[in-house]
């Protein structure tokens, strides 16, 4: 892309990660940086790599003078000074769009509510393993502003809604959307800003680019009846679909009426039928890069499950420890819940408020019998309490803190029985992130002995 960013003044607006990163990249294209951060702290102890004009303020008169305005995954689109830029006329620009114009190669754009990250690291994994040059990156960890390459690669990049419902412009030439359902409606305040958000990935797709959703996603199956420009390719793990099926853990392969087998399931580490999904995601993304199916199986068979995510830690005294931290909506928590429900569970559950509703969760454990108790435990317990007697849940206890609905569970627990970390919520009431939950959880029972740690009934 012509670089329209030289000589022009641009306010970068949020500074973690993502905001450094698009200061590193502009001041490399010759922009003129201003930068600014509520957190006046972090503004003080960011070294740049080059001069920056550091902004105290945002006014009217900051904003006037300036060509562009980039924001960070953590700037809402409803914030005072978004609005602001538009009111002035003054493009705003997402680090995850400033990213693409710059990447050479193919994009591989993967989003959804949830199974985007094992989706996107699959993907990545078997290029490596067809040696294909490729590059991970996006909201599963290093932005992509932080990984531009002088070459062409192939850039696979997970698109949160964050990162999305100020990209505009983006254009992959592959791209998946995993699934559908309420997410951060704290911060997009209702599902339809929502969906929008995760639909800009498709927006400016052109009639050779693919993008591959997910059949048995009702919200998704919507878009059969809206005229989009990129081919859509369906993936389902319940029926035949014109793109990439799964039927008795056999996957085909469906073309122009023509149907061919690809390869079977029978050697793959990950567990249920969400990560079937997710195999088929892979699979329609690298068929596409025409990556040879042999080595599609052979990386598919080697993919280890990621941390957090069903997660098997320790048995303890006949008892399983499942570490699930990132299922941080109720679907994924149903998700885990449907993955083990040949085994006894007890279920811990809550976290922060994202705003969705529990009754679709509360639902699912009442008719699901090998639920044998229900631990809840932070900001969420009122909310979730409310829900599970709604729909006639009685096996259930509360808990002060995170760590004291771990030794409730221990305590409850028989031989045989797993305990299920798998909160429904996220994790911002006691931790920086899932991935912190899912560490002490890891810590706590790694600790655990032979002696079960005794709570009053």
């Amino acid at each position: 892309m012509r670089n329209k960013f030289k000589h022009k003044n641009v306010l970068i607006i949020g500074l973690k990660k993502s905001g450094i990163s698009c200061v590193n990249l502009l001041t490399k294209l010759g922009a003129f940086c201003y930068v600014f951060d509520d957190n006046k702290l972090l503004l003080k102890q960011i070294a740049f790599e080059s001069e920056v004009n550091v902004v105290s303020r945002i006014d009217e008169d900051i904003i006037k003078i300036m060509d562009y305005v980039v924001i960070s995954p953590a700037v809402s689109i409803f914030s005072e000074y978004v609005k602001l830029a538009k009111l002035f006329g003054v493009p705003v620009i997402s680090e995850l769009e400033l990213g693409t114009y710059f990447a050479k190669g193919k994009l591989v754009g993967i989003t959804g509510t949830n199974g985007k990250t094992t989706t996107s690291t699959l993907v990545y994994e078997i290029l490596k393993t067809a040696h294909k040059p490729s590059v991970l990156c996006g909201n599963i960890g290093e932005p992509i502003t932080e990984n531009i390459l002088p070459f062409k690669t192939t850039y696979v990049v997970e698109m949160s809604s964050f990162q999305l419902e100020s990209a505009n412009k983006i254009k992959p030439n592959i791209a998946v959307i995993t699934n559908l359902t309420p997410n951060h409606l704290d911060r997009h305040l209702n599902f339809k800003n929502y969906r929008e958000a995760k639909y800009n990935i498709f927006k400016n797709m052109s009639h050779l680019s693919h993008l591959i959703l997910n059949y048995d996603d009702k919200n998704l199956r919507e878009l059969k009846n809206i005229k989009i420009r990129p081919n859509i390719i369906w993936t389902s793990t319940k029926c035949e679909v014109d793109g990439y099926f799964v039927k008795d853990k056999i996957i085909y392969k469906k073309k122009n009426k023509k149907t061919i087998m690809l390869f079977d399931l029978s050697n793959i580490k990950l567990v249920g039928k969400h990560n079937e999904q997710n195999i088929l995601f892979a699979v329609a993304v690298c068929d596409i890069l025409k990556v040879k199916m042999e080595i599609v199986k052979q990386a598919v068979d080697n993919f280890e499950p990621l941390c957090h995510r069903l997660q098997f830690v320790k048995n303890v005294n006949g008892v399983d420890y499942v570490n699930d931290s990132k299922s941080t909506t109720p679907d994924s928590t149903i998700t885990a819940i449907s993955s083990l429900e040949k085994k006894p569970l007890i279920l811990i559950l809550g976290g922060s408020d994202k705003d969705v509703s529990f009754d679709k969760l509360s639902k699912k454990i009442s008719k699901t019998r090998n639920i044998r108790l229900v631990v809840v435990q932070g900001e969420t317990t009122k909310k979730i309490v409310k829900s599970l007697k709604k729909f006639g849940v009685k096996n259930f206890e509360i808990c002060a803190n995170f760590y004291d609905a771990i030794k409730l569970a221990t305590a409850r627990a028989v031989e045989g029985d797993t305990i299920l970390l798998s909160p429904a919520c996220a994790s911002f009431d006691a931790f920086s992130c899932f991935e912190e939950r899912g560490e002490k959880f890891i810590e706590y029972v790694k600790d655990l002995n032979c002696e079960k740690k005794e709570i009053s009934k």
